[in-house]
């Protein structure tokens, strides 16, 4: 009874018609959003369709001075994270054509990004299968992951994470490939170009991809002495491969990977060079007048001027920070948070997902303490995912510490910043999981389906729709009357527990 149990379970979870279920139910969440939202979305939406409109009057991606009206975006120019928006401009040079009203300008485009992200699950999974996660479990962990109420959240907008998104299972992939030719002592040069030209173009779709690009190139360069011991040899086998491939794809990869690294050096090597950061502060590019007009850094100039002034912060104290950054990475994974009408107010998360998400956090910092080395043994799959995630996170803390030291304001630390390195963190986990539930198939299943039914009560966009109200929305009367029937549907399922709260643990109202 129990084997037949698990068999029909395993069997419906490891279809490939429940992951197109899973892909179609994320773009049914996700383009509610989209379609009912109202424009700016919280996550800088109005920042990055802003850019987009700017690089739309351009040919070239390579500014070579501050655009005119452009203040408010900051020192454009020497932004490193550029590719997003550039690439964004030109759909939307199209659509302006056709569409003039702004709002289903922005719709469209918060589409573009709903199908970015939906590749990013497709390759995502792929990741998981390759790392030899089963496909029941793959699947699963790809639903489970888009009913963390603010993956929807983030696709249904225009933000360059959701690009982000779909390349780094990409650059994972391609480098899985490479360690494996590395393996068997080749020296591919086509996967090597084109992994050192994927590489490069994210790191300039936003310069946080930076630590996992130089945890790629790490790990790369280690299995390279570890399997041909010399250099030379690597290099010999490089030019071999060099020789055997054909004229015209040489051609290729020599013209985009020119262009790659150009583009790279044109702004992060002359950002180091000429403002000794890759990210310079607005302030060291343009005048503080000039600077005024990009909210964000006004924020924090004035923000910092007040921690100079009171010659103290609330605490500087590192493990202090270290856990708030756990507890706001986790609240605002789960929270819901209005549009520009209420001022992005935030709201707690509804209990049950956010519980069950906490009790799998504390799960799989405990599976990786105390499994990891078992986990990387003989394993170069996972030694690449531990390094990226390790890689990530240490930079991810680091500048929010250095943010926080300078501002006295914890806000820098957001939920979304996690999601690009969430699926790879939880392969490890399922790894380690494999070593606690051996022989124990029954109970694994049972407790996979308990997750899963406490993430539906109010997992993805179900939260967006219990915590909203018309303040929310786009004016539209079609879109008020279809979100007041949801909410009543949902409010007779779901636990939702209150809106705000008063005790000290939701300290974040």
């Amino acid at each position: 009874m129990k084997k037949r149990f698990i068999e029909r379970v395993k069997n419906i979870l490891a279809s490939n018609k429940f992951f197109v279920f899973v892909l179609i139910l994320f773009v049914l969440e996700s383009a509610l959003i989209a379609l009912t939202a109202a424009y700016p979305q919280a996550f800088d939406e109005n920042f990055h369709f802003g850019i987009i409109k700017v690089y739309s009057h351009y040919i070239s991606p390579y500014l070579t001075s501050q655009p005119p009206n452009a203040d408010a975006f900051g020192a454009l120019a020497r932004d490193p994270s550029f590719l997003y928006h550039y690439l964004m401009s030109w759909p939307y040079r199209l659509i302006e054509v056709f569409v003039k009203t702004q709002i289903y300008q922005i719709i469209i485009l918060r589409f573009i990004d709903i199908v970015f992200f939906a590749g990013g699950l497709y390759f995502f999974r792929k990741v998981l299968i390759k790392f030899k996660i089963s496909k029941a479990l793959a699947n699963l962990t790809i639903l489970l992951f888009i009913l963390i109420p603010i993956v929807p959240q983030l696709a249904g907008q225009i933000n360059y994470d959701d690009l982000l998104f779909l390349l780094i299972p990409i650059n994972v992939l391609l480098s899985f490939k490479i360690l494996d030719e590395l393996k068997q002592q080749k020296a591919n040069f086509v996967s090597i170009s084109g992994l050192l030209i994927l590489a490069t173009l994210t790191s300039i779709v936003k310069y946080a991809f930076l630590p996992i690009y130089l945890a790629i190139v790490v790990l790369m360069i280690y299995q390279v002495f570890k399997n041909f011991k010399k250099l030379r040899i690597f290099f010999k086998a490089l030019l071999k491969s060099f020789i055997k491939t054909t004229l015209i794809l040489k051609i290729l990869l020599i013209i985009f990977i020119i262009l790659s690294l150009f583009s790279f050096a044109e702004r992060d090597l002359v950002n180091l060079i000429e403002y000794h950061a890759i990210a310079p502060s607005c302030s060291k590019v343009l005048t503080v007048k000039e600077c005024s007009s990009y909210s964000v850094w006004k924020a924090n100039f004035e923000r910092h001027n007040e921690v100079l002034k009171h010659k103290a912060i609330p605490s500087t104290n590192f493990f202090f920070y270290i856990g708030q950054w756990f507890y706001w990475m986790w609240y605002r994974l789960f929270f819901a948070i209005n549009g520009p009408k209420q001022e992005f107010k935030n709201y707690p998360p509804l209990p049950l997902p956010s519980a069950i998400g906490a009790i799998l956090g504390v799960y799989g910092l405990f599976i990786l303490i105390k499994y990891i080395k078992r986990i990387l043994k003989n394993n170069n799959y996972a030694q690449l995912l531990f390094l990226i995630s390790l890689f990530y996170l240490v930079a991810l803390i680091i500048q929010g510490y250095i943010s926080y030291k300078y501002t006295a304001v914890l806000e820098n630390m957001n939920g979304r910043y996690l999601i690009p390195m969430l699926i790879l963190l939880l392969a490890l986990v399922l790894r380690g999981t494999y070593y606690v539930f051996k022989g124990k198939a029954f109970l694994k299943t049972v407790l996979a389906i308990a997750v899963l039914v406490l993430f539906l009560q109010g997992g993805g966009a179900l939260t967006y729709i219990i915590r909203s109200d018309s303040n929310w929305y786009i004016h539209s009367k079609k879109v008020t009357k279809i979100t007041k029937i949801a909410k009543k549907i949902t409010k007779k399922v779901i636990v939702k527990g209150k809106k705000t709260y008063s005790t000290n643990f939701w300290f974040f109202n």
